[in-house]
């Protein structure tokens, strides 16, 4: 067995059939299948030949003596030291069939931890730090004599009743079966039909389950279970021999990190899906992966589908790729598809989730590739971690594997960083998002318990798939952010969050501002949690949740238990709540209050700088300022009292944000000045770095100032050698894509020319006519494509216009 048997790998399930050579009180090894027929047959005093008639026959006759007959059987008084050497082993799981308590035994006696469970449990009661043994049909020394014939599936009633294999612990077994580096069968013979499914069940785990068998050989057994696995006859003496021989003979610890997350450490939940699930997750994005994974884990869709781009992703990897690039517009399934894709490639590959962006980043990720077999890293949002760009490029293909994750304005802005960047991986680009004919077949049964179809309630499914796919103006465009607006976009939602929004503000003022701020955080594409809510309200969401009347509406938001403090992660309900629910005045106070609290932070954690720079980011503020004089004179004024703070008077982000703001306040002087800060500090991001957003803010706020406010034409023709400069710039990035609005501002620049070129001398009229000839010609040679690009041609048409009417 070998390289299968690692020490502290994946859950191991162990399923024992029989406990030979375990010893009961009677000084008797414990009974088979045949030897306990006897023992009732004898009671009776007739011969059945099946054990669970024979079994009910004594119940019927006296529950007393049935209860006997089966404690006084599996009651264990010393166990075996096969059994003790083969516990030694770092089993994550085990499972068994039978009632008694020989593995409980051999594990106190080694003096191993160990936490034994029966199907009358739920999974969710596992404790960390013990070996859970779980006794799927019955456990002797839970046994009461009432109730007997109900936990121990054993006669026929029990067994005609038994719904073990349909409930929880099936699913966890299945999950187990997926995730393990190892099963072994201990005896068992796989007549059982409800075992056999569930291994099919498991997905393909052939190659990693053992069946430990008797050295005589059965033809027909070996037959079935090698459909299965592989067939051992070496006995339980010699399956116990080499186990001994294994190196590791203890649990061994893994690594905990703080930056990753391993997909193996989400768990099932067992439940059937209700509405607030499926409304929580169509309106607020928000993804209860105990829910997802046991979706993957049945292979059913009951909370998620499973979108076509999964098989193409699997495809991708399967071919070699080692590095897979998602993007998609606001809204359409990258985090959702990328919980889907962790949990199912973590059947057959070790999966780590990118979770935080801390300083042993780099550290960590080493240490992943150092202990897993090619990991494949997944990270969500992939251009948050900018930082560790350069370093993560460095690593090998045949080391790692990468599935990243992005915007689609973000991706198409820097597209060509990836393959320019990791040289050494096989990149490729995959949109996502966009709903096939399958998903949409899919998809309908989850929106119709969503119960948000409204005026087209009455279709039919079919025809509600059409229209899932439809572009037309009644269809909801293919894509899954316009299914989300879609259901969200009515008087009921929005009255129904104000509602909820309006209580909690009355109950506590800290949870309403923890909320507001983590709507807007959302948006900004800061997935937030309780080490973001500490640092930027100084508020513990724990002591928060704590309230009952809040825990009820933080239920609404938060997804809140023993491993998760998260937000959900909706950022199409993010965009719309900022838009159409939240109190815009409320939002900026909270939003005050946490940049003035992580600017006063001394240090400032570099994952805190981020969430900084974005919280003051004017392109997300001005959503909420709506154009609004009073909102805007209000962020300009924390702007301002922030300016000489040393966390932020030295950041190039910061003052592009604050000449964004006074240049829609008109500020203009103010805002050129701000612009021209900007560029000067982006310097320190190195020589290779080019503010291209700074120099296009500069660009047009030259051009409205003057267009604005009368100047003096020495001044203007400055600021137009400036312009054609920062143009050229601008236009030399857009040679073969679209990276910002090089072209945008052919409008503004014609109507600048017309209104200051005839004040010119004859001088600044030639070098005004040469600047234009040199963009115009720089255009036509270097951008790739440019008649076809509506503002590039625009920008030659009207420039050529002017060159025209204004000849030398």
């Amino acid at each position: 067995m070998g390289r299968t048997l690692i020490a502290g790998g994946g859950k191991i399930p162990w399923q024992v059939r029989a406990s030979l050579d375990s010893i009961g009180f009677d000084c008797e090894e414990l009974p088979a299948a045949s030897p306990l027929l006897e023992k009732f047959n004898e009671f009776l005093g007739k011969k059945f030949s099946k054990l669970p008639i024979a079994a009910s026959k004594v119940a019927d006759a006296s529950i007393q003596e049935y209860f006997r007959i089966i404690t006084d059987c599996f009651k264990v008084q010393a166990v075996s030291d096969d059994m003790k050497s083969i516990m030694s082993y770092p089993w994550s799981r085990v499972y068994s069939t039978n009632y008694d308590d020989s593995i409980e035994i051999s594990c106190e006696q080694i003096g191993k931890p160990k936490q034994t469970l029966t199907s009358a449990d739920k999974p969710s009661a596992i404790l960390p730090g013990k070996l859970p043994i779980v006794h799927l049909h019955g456990f002797v020394n839970h046994f009461r004599v009432d109730t007997i014939r109900d936990e121990c599936i054993l006669d026929y009633n029990s067994n005609v009743a038994n719904k073990v294999y349909e409930g929880p612990w099936a699913t966890e077994l299945k999950n187990d079966i997926k995730t393990a580096d190892v099963i072994v069968f201990l005896g068992y013979s796989l007549y059982d039909p409800e075992i056999a499914k569930l291994v099919l069940q498991g997905g393909n785990s052939k190659k990693k389950i053992f069946f430990i068998n008797y050295k005589i050989e059965d033809e027909e057994l070996t037959y079935m279970q090698e459909m299965f696995g592989t067939a051992l006859h070496i006995e339980k003496d010699g399956f116990a021999r080499v186990v001994e021989a294994l190196p590791v003979a203890t649990d061994v610890v893994k690594r905990r990190y703080v930056c990753f997350k391993s997909a193996t450490e989400q768990s099932v939940e067992h439940r059937n899906i209700n509405y607030e699930d499926l409304s929580d997750l169509f309106l607020f994005g928000r993804v209860q992966d105990q829910l997802l994974q046991a979706d993957v884990v049945e292979g059913t869709s009951k909370y998620v589908i499973r979108p076509s781009i999964v098989e193409k992703v699997v495809g991708e990897l399967q071919s070699g790729r080692s590095l897979i690039s998602l993007y998609s517009p606001l809204g359409q399934g990258k985090t959702v598809l990328c919980k889907i894709l962790g949990t199912e490639l973590a059947q057959d590959y070790d999966v780590f989730f990118a979770i935080r962006n801390q300083d042993n980043f780099i550290e960590e990720l080493r240490s992943i590739i150092a202990n897993n077999d090619r990991p494949i890293i997944i990270l969500d949002d992939y251009y948050k971690f900018s930082k560790h760009h350069r370093e993560m490029a460095l690593l090998k293909p045949e080391d790692v594997v990468f599935i990243f994750s992005s915007r689609l304005n973000v991706h198409e802005t820097r597209k060509d960083e990836l393959p320019a960047q990791f040289l050494n991986h096989d990149v490729v680009d995959l949109r996502i998002g966009q709903l096939t004919h399958t998903d949409a077949i899919s998809l309908v049964p989850l929106t119709n318990q969503a119960g948000m179809w409204r005026e087209i309630s009455e279709l039919s499914d079919a025809e509600k798939a059409k229209k899932l796919i439809s572009n037309g103006a009644s269809g909801y465009q293919a894509n899954f952010a316009d299914i989300l607006v879609g259901l969200m976009n009515s008087n009921e939602m929005i009255g129904r969050i104000r509602k909820e929004l309006e209580v909690l503000k009355a109950i506590s003022r800290d949870a309403y501002d923890i909320v507001l701020l983590s709507i807007y955080l959302e948006f900004t594409n800061n997935h937030i949690d309780d080490f973001i809510i500490d640092q930027t309200l100084k508020t513990r969401l724990r002591d928060i949740h704590s309230s009952e009347k809040v825990s009820n509406i933080f239920r609404v938001f938060f997804n809140l238990d023993a491993s998760n403090d998260g937000y959900f992660a909706g950022s199409i309900f993010a965009k719309y709540a900022m838009e159409k629910i939240c109190d815009h005045n409320d939002l900026i106070g909270v939003i005050e209050n946490a940049a003035n609290n992580l600017a006063d932070s001394s240090p400032l954690f570099d994952e805190m700088r981020l969430v900084l720079v974005d919280l003051l980011r004017f392109n997300y503020l001005k959503v909420i300022a709506s154009n609004d004089q009073n909102r805007l004179r209000r962020i300009r004024e924390l702007y301002s009292n922030l300016s000489s703070n040393p966390n932020l008077n030295k950041d190039d982000l910061f003052w592009n944000a604050f000449g964004m703001c006074q240049r829609a306040l008109k500020d203009f002087d103010a805002a050129v000045k701000h612009f021209r800060t900007s560029i000067s500090y982006a310097k320190n991001r190195g020589k290779n770095y080019v503010p291209y957003h700074a120099q296009n803010q500069l660009t047009v706020c030259l051009l409205e100032r003057g267009l604005s406010i009368p100047t003096e034409a020495s001044i203007a023709f400055g600021n137009l050698k400036e312009v054609f400069e920062l143009l050229s710039v601008q236009a030399d990035d857009e040679r073969t894509y679209g990276r910002g609005q090089a072209f945008t501002w052919h409008r503004e620049l014609i109507s600048f020319l017309e209104a200051y070129y005839p004040e010119f001398d004859d001088t600044e009229k030639n070098v005004t006519r040469a600047q234009a000839l040199k963009y115009l010609a720089f255009i036509k040679r270097s951008v790739s494509g440019w008649e076809r690009r509506p503002e590039a041609a625009m920008t030659v048409k009207k420039l050529q216009s002017f060159l025209a009417n204004n000849p030398a």
